[in-house]
């Protein structure tokens, strides 16, 4: 009897490490085709998350057959319509509460301001206001920017434990989370930089206010928009 329960236990424990990482392949999966949106086939996901082709085949075929994924006659992926109704009901119901925090930083700048939140190792932009200037940083809301070079990917990052921020970025991330504030100084883009401050919800949300410009005029104008991120910071504080 002793030895059957010990076997069951055995079992049992594999078949959740099983599910966690059929979960985790999943959203790796996902993650990859909200970048890259009707461009990935499923030998390119296959490669990118160093699955076999039948195991990315299996994979990609339930995510279909749930409505998390869909696929087009040429065989390119794309985000499933059950996925994007419930990710524009989140991010509609935040892009509401923190509208008037990002309209006053736009008060005070004159620049675009872009809310965004963590999604994986990404951040997808959810809300913006654009600058009335001419020439102008304007970043498609329901886009997807990777953490380590963008200034409200960093903030978001000192928000997060040390095991979970790359070892090149751990020095620049601790004196984010001294100043409070996330740059990118021409890193994502040559010719913009940002400035972004982050706060973690009682939801669990992580969410950014960024400010992208011109790197001339960024630089010319930084103490003001420093200023107006760490206003909005306190806004995002009195929000949650």
């Amino acid at each position: 009897m002793a030895a059957t329960e010990r076997n069951a236990q055995v079992d049992v424990g594999g078949n959740r490490e099983d599910g966690l990482q059929v979960l985790r392949r999943a959203a790796a999966a996902l993650d990859e085709i909200a970048t890259a949106p009707g461009r990935l086939r499923l030998v390119d996901i296959g490669a990118n998350l160093g699955l076999a082709k039948s195991t990315a085949r299996r994979l990609m075929v339930a995510l279909v057959d749930i409505g998390f994924a869909a696929v087009d006659d040429t065989g390119r992926y794309r985000p499933g319509d059950r996925l994007l109704g419930l990710a524009s009901a989140d991010g509609s119901n935040l892009a509401v509460r923190f509208r008037p925090v990002i309209e006053q930083v736009a008060r005070a700048t004159g620049e675009t301001v872009d809310l965004s939140v963590l999604r994986g190792r990404q951040m997808w932009f959810i809300d913006q206001v654009e600058s009335a200037h001419r020439l102008r940083a304007v970043s498609a809301v329901g886009g997807r920017f990777p953490l380590h070079d963008t200034a409200n990917g960093k903030a978001a990052l000192a928000l997060l434990d040390d095991n979970e921020v790359p070892g090149e970025l751990l020095a620049e991330i601790q004196e984010v989370r001294r100043t409070g504030i996330g740059y990118d100084r021409d890193e994502h883009t040559v010719g913009i930089s940002a400035a972004s401050v982050a706060a973690r919800l009682t939801t669990g949300h992580i969410v950014a206010v960024s400010v992208p410009a011109p790197t001339e005029r960024f630089r010319a104008n930084e103490a003001v928009i420093v200023d107006a991120l760490r206003a909005a910071a306190a806004g995002l504080h009195d929000a949650i």
